[in-house]
Order: structure tokens, then sequence, then C-alpha cells
């Protein structure tokens, strides 16, 4: 008689489920779909160079002077940095060659949204106070790029933002006490007049003077990326502003988590990081190339530089991927949910955003890819170096989103860490190199 009632009641239970999965999700505006990821890369041999017993990383900015700074961008004679930080600020870094971090002398030229005193304090992913957002109102600068006169602009330089939430933005008068902020754009010229860029990404200027970003997704903001990476719609799309009509176009869509973005070295192509996945862009035709540039990386993948030397200083042609979570054999939970989504629809809908981004494995990654697109090596901390008592010393500086070398330092910039790091870039140097 029981075994008969609970055969009657399952159905009603599983379909009760259903239905409040369902509610929840339309709730937080997701909806999971199928989708296909690469088979799990090998890595290549174990290389801990990063790892925190194997060099010494110099924390610049702790105690919220340089919070989450996600893109670092050099001026061309080396004398000033600049950051782009979580509180809606951005940053000049003078003298980034000194050895004596006292010498560094931090500067901030202004923000992309208003000035709070809570900007910042909602932590990398915002999610204070019942998932109220302060980002939205204080700005999120990301991508950075210096514009110099000679790069299709005849009035010095200047720096271009690509804000999470405020759009497409030009500082000028950048190394005056306080630059001049002007927003370029809001929005393509296809989109309907009442959309603005959800998530902004990263941008790039070519030597015609046109000007390229990456949009991440058309439907979640930055505060809520792992859910656009969980859900599995490919909203992305790549932009291109042209000065001489002050308009933005939508050259490609439908790209899965547009990312960093950087020029080829023959500078005929943009690579876009797409996931785990690197794409091409031919800039003469206008469009993606079919085949990927790199088909799967061993993470994904954040902001990505186009570089002539190794990041411990060989001379060569290559790129420099930062990379986010692992993925990578034996496992990826990313991996493992992308075909079942009734499970990812249960994660969504019953996961806190900030327990879901607890849970995702932490490391510190740059991937180095040769012009054809071959992984040359990757300098990475597992976490898992552990102390003379054998207690594990973690990871110091996770989720990387970008290197940029310095004369003898590099510094290590993240979304998620409320500090710049930087190392010795003698520190890293390869086995057998040199």
């Amino acid at each position: 008689m029981a075994k008969t009632t609970l055969l009657q009641v399952l159905p009603l239970l599983i379909l009760a489920v259903v239905k409040i999965v369902q509610l929840r999700l339309a709730k937080l505006n997701l909806s999971s779909i199928y989708f296909d990821l690469p088979d799990l890369p090998d890595l290549l041999e174990l290389d801990e160079r990063l790892a925190t017993n194997n060099v010494n990383f110099e924390k610049i900015g702790e105690g919220g002077e340089l919070l989450y700074p996600e893109c670092l961008v050099l001026s061309s004679d080396e004398q000033y940095m600049f950051a782009s930080l979580g509180d809606g600020r951005v940053a000049r870094i003078g003298n980034p060659q000194a050895d004596n971090l006292d010498e560094l002398k931090i500067e901030f030229i202004g923000r992309t949204g208003e000035d709070d005193e809570n900007c910042g304090k909602g932590g990398p992913a915002d999610t204070w106070a019942d998932g109220a957002s302060m980002e939205s109102n204080c700005g999120r600068p990301l991508g950075l790029w210096l514009l110099n006169s000679t790069e299709g602009n005849d009035d010095g330089h200047r720096l271009l933002v690509a804000d999470a939430y405020k759009g497409f933005v030009m500082f000028s008068n950048i190394y005056g006490d306080q630059a001049s902020i002007q927003t370029l754009a809001t929005r393509a010229e296809s989109d309907p007049l009442e959309y603005n860029f959800t998530l902004l990404n990263a941008v790039v200027a070519t030597r015609n003077g046109d000007i390229y970003l990456t949009e991440t997704s058309t439907k979640h903001q930055r505060r809520r990326l792992f859910h656009a990476a969980m859900e599995g719609h490919a909203t992305g799309r790549l932009l291109r502003y042209r000065n001489e009509t002050g308009k933005v176009e939508v050259v490609a869509d439908n790209i899965s988590m547009a990312n960093g973005i950087t020029i080829s070295h023959d500078e005929k192509s943009l690579l876009i990081v797409s996931g785990v996945r690197l794409l091409k862009f031919n800039l003469e035709a206008q469009k993606l190339d079919t085949d990927s540039f790199v088909k799967v990386m061993p993470g994904t993948g954040d902001n990505i530089k186009t570089m002539d030397t190794t990041p411990d200083g060989r001379k060569v042609k290559c790129y420099w991927a930062a990379l986010g979570s692992p993925y990578k054999k034996p496992f990826s939970l990313f991996k493992f949910v992308a075909d079942k989504v009734w499970i990812r629809s249960f994660i969504l809908a019953f996961v806190p955003y900030e327990t879901l981004i607890q849970l995702i494995p932490k490391w510190s990654v740059v991937a180095v890819y040769d012009e054809e697109g071959n992984l040359m090596e990757t300098l990475r901390d597992d976490g898992k170096m552990v102390d003379e008592k054998g207690k594990k010393l973690g990871v110091s500086v996770p989720w990387l989103s970008e290197l940029e070398p310095v004369g003898d330092w590099v510094y290590l910039a993240s979304w998620y860490n409320p500090f710049l790091a930087r190392i010795k870039r003698d520190s890293i140097v390869a086995k057998g190199q040199w």
C-alpha cells in the first residue's frame, strides 16, 4: 500500500520540483539550453613557476586603493601604466619600473560612473545587499587601449575604455590631474533605441583607425557573468566603431562569451577569446574564420596580448592568454554539465551566485601561444604546493585577467583580487632556458 502510494506521489513531486525550478529561473531571467564544448585537453608538463613558494609576489594597493584591476596598458615610454578598477576608477601608476614600491606613484585620473562611498564594496562579483548593485551606478571599466596620435588622432594621447555598464568611453588629458571623459557610444546603430550595451568588455584600435570592441553578453550584466556562461546562450558580439561616423556596427554576433581581443602579429586578423576557444576575425573580409585559431585552451580565457617575448623574457612572437577557471583533464565541472540542461538549471535556480563563484576551482595561469596557435607553455599555480608541515599554500593571485611586463617586472591583474601584484621577471625563467 505504501509502495503504491509512493509511486503515485512521485510523479507529482517531480512535477512540483520542475515547476519550482521553472519559476525560479523565470525570476532570475535564466533559461538553460544544451551546448557543446570541446574535449578536455592535456596540459604540458607541470610548470609551477607562479606557485607561492617559487616566486615572491609583491602586492600593490591593498586596503582598497587598487580594487580588482582588470586590465593594464603601458605608455610607450614605459613611464606610466593605466589600470581599470572595480570601483569605477581608472588609475595611473607612475614609475612602474621602480624596484621599490614606495617609488610607485598611484593617481586616479577619473571614473566612468558616479562617485559613491560604496563603490567597489560589493566584492569582485558585486553580490552585496541581497543582490543590489552599485556597479551599474559607479561603472566598471574593463578593457583599455592607449590611443596615440599616430593611430588616427591628431591631438595627443587618449585612453579608450570599454565599460561594462557605461559603454564605450574615452579619456583625454590622461597625463593631467584630471582626465576629460566622453561617452562615445552606448549601443550599436542597429540596436533598438532603448538598448544599452549590457556587458562591453575589451577594446583595440587597428592601424587604419577602426576600433573594435567585444560585448560578452547582450542579456546578462557583468555581475552575472557566470550565469551567462552556465546558461549556454551565445549572445556575444564583435563591434566596430568608426571615428568618421561616430557609430558602432555589429560585425560578428552569436559569439559565446566574447572576452579579450588583440591584433595578430601580421595585423591581418583579430584574435578573440570565446570561452575556452580563441577565434580569428579576418579584418579584410570582415568575418570570422571558420576554424578557431585555438580549438581549446586549458582554461576559460580572459584577456589576451600580442607580445614579442615570452613572460620570462625570451624573444619570440607570441600571444599571452590569461586563463580563469581550469578546463583540463581529468575533470571540468563546466564540461560535465554542458550537455546536462537540468543539472545546470537546478544549479542556476538554487545555488546562490556568490556560492557558485566559490565552487569554481581557482588557479593562476597564463598560456603562451605561438603565431600559429600552438601552445608553447603555461605558467601556473595550481594551489597544490605545500609548506614544510604539509599544509597547502593555496593560490596567492588567483584568476588572472592580464599580465603586463615592465622592465624587470611582470605585473599581474585580476578582476577577483583587491590588489595589483607583480613579480620579478627573472624569477620565472624556465628551467633549461638562458
